[in-house]
């Protein structure tokens, strides 16, 4: 993570008297709401600025400052702002080129739970088999009171994605649909039966992925509730959401499959039960929706600033992390419990750690072409994949299929703890120079 210090700082702002120094706070022996407010009769709080954004984020050396086209280049010599490096930012919003402009989220903090174990080489793979799954950026045990000062109705409690792991109370690992996860218990049950150890091992997404979960579209609805919308306005907007359609074409066949999946969401003039259907529909069809959203048609419209809606919803030290990077948490799993129902309500099943397992941290992400190096070189044998910069074929390899895994060997161990050392002593940009020049001609 960029920054495993920088929620502790905003919210030390406020409450420098209750917090301890770890990476998401320390609140002194109480872990769960009701004995905060017991001991002191409100939940801390924090806000977080754009400005706050910007002050961390903006000068951070990041993998895309090395295998971007204009990597290298004077930025006053590019004329066209398509040229530029991406701000950290900006992939946020397809709308808003600067989704940090005018943000601001107001919070409270509802759990403490223990800070993962922090090492600082990777040694605690030694012997161990990484199974990947990908994780989305949201912050957990957050409760989202307002966004862009103004406040909500009903304020939005977060689950967490990266950091899900972290409550220890069941034994929780990893939440995902029925489907993703049964496959994923059978990888680990192969690993198992072929005397492997599995350490699962999150990947972290791309910034718009928090669109699927549950607590981005209720974050969504209670800014749609702060907006000026007329009449007209609302019924256009409705009429455009059940008027999405999506034309899919068989590769082999050649067939085309029409699908309309919007054409029963209640309308947008009665948000209460927009709020319901957007729970009610797959979590495909709400990323989906999500996404619409955050365009032109829908802005001009009324719908608010999905950037700041996503913004509000992100871990701060995952806001500006590399795409498809890994190690800011894995933890042991264990074969034998099987797949149960999720803790996590934006999933119905997930898997379970190790009895007794620590969570543990890098506290820094480690390129995909380090962790998953023998996967990633089996991807470039094949094309062009599995580069240093991140394509999304690679991440679909991650997730569609789970029998994708790493078995942790010498050289990983090297590689990692290498990487790990430059960044801790020298910088980013000089840990990033490692990591590309492992693989040639990327």
């Amino acid at each position: 993570m960029a920054s495993p210090k920088v929620i502790l700082n905003f919210l030390k702002n406020n409450f420098d008297n209750l917090l301890s120094d770890n990476e998401l706070g320390a609140l002194k022996g109480l872990t769960k709401e009701k004995d905060i407010m017991k001991e002191y009769g409100s939940l801390p709080k924090y806000n977080i600025t754009g400005e706050d954004l910007k002050n961390v984020f903006e000068n951070k050396f990041r993998a895309i400052d090395l295998y971007h086209p204009s990597a290298g280049i004077d930025p006053s010599l590019i004329t066209r702002k398509v040229d530029r490096i991406p701000t950290f930012d900006q992939n946020y919003s397809s709308l808003a080129k600067r989704p940090t402009e005018d943000f601001s989220v107001d919070a409270e903090v509802t759990s403490f739970v223990k800070a993962p174990t922090l090492v600082t080489d990777a040694s605690v793979l030694k012997d161990k088999t990484i199974v990947p799954f990908v994780v989305d950026r949201s912050i957990k045990d957050a409760r989202i009171t307002g966004v862009g000062g103004q406040r909500f109705d009903k304020p939005v409690d977060t689950y967490g994605g990266i950091q899900f792991m972290d409550d220890r109370g069941k034994g929780e690992g990893f939440a995902s649909a029925l489907s993703a996860m049964t496959k994923k218990q059978n990888t680990l049950e192969t690993i198992d039966m072929m005397g492997g150890k599995p350490v699962g091992m999150p990947v972290v997404m791309a910034e718009r992925s928090s669109d699927f979960a549950m607590d981005q579209a209720d974050i969504f609805m209670e800014m749609m509730k702060n907006t000026k919308m007329t009449r007209e306005q609302k019924k256009e907007m409705t009429d455009n959401i059940r008027d999405i359609t999506y034309v899919n074409t068989d590769k082999e066949t050649g067939i085309k499959t029409v699908r309309q999946p919007f054409t029963k969401a209640p309308p947008i003039s009665k948000l209460e039960d927009f709020g319901a259907y957007l729970k009610k529909i797959s979590g495909s069809d709400r990323a989906a929706l999500m996404k619409k959203m955050d365009s032109a048609v829908m802005r001009d419209l009324g719908a608010p600033n999905m950037g700041h809606a996503r913004l509000a919803l992100t871990n701060p030290g995952l806001m500006a992390e590399d795409w498809l990077s890994m190690g800011g948490r894995f933890v042991d799993l264990d074969p034998k419990r099987g797949v149960l129902p999720s803790t996590h309500p934006s999933y119905d099943s997930q898997l379970m750690r190790a009895k007794d397992a620590e969570t543990y941290t890098f506290g820094t992400g480690i390129p995909h072409t380090i962790m998953l190096r023998k996967l990633m070189e089996k991807r470039r044998a094949e094309g062009d994949y599995g580069r240093f910069k991140p394509q999304s074929p690679d991440y679909k390899t991650i997730e569609m299929k789970p029998q994708n895994i790493e078995v942790v060997d010498q050289q990983l161990i090297d590689e990692a703890s290498k990487y790990l050392e430059i960044k801790r002593k020298i910088g980013d940009k000089e840990a990033y120079e490692y990591a590309q020049k492992l693989i040639p001609a990327t």
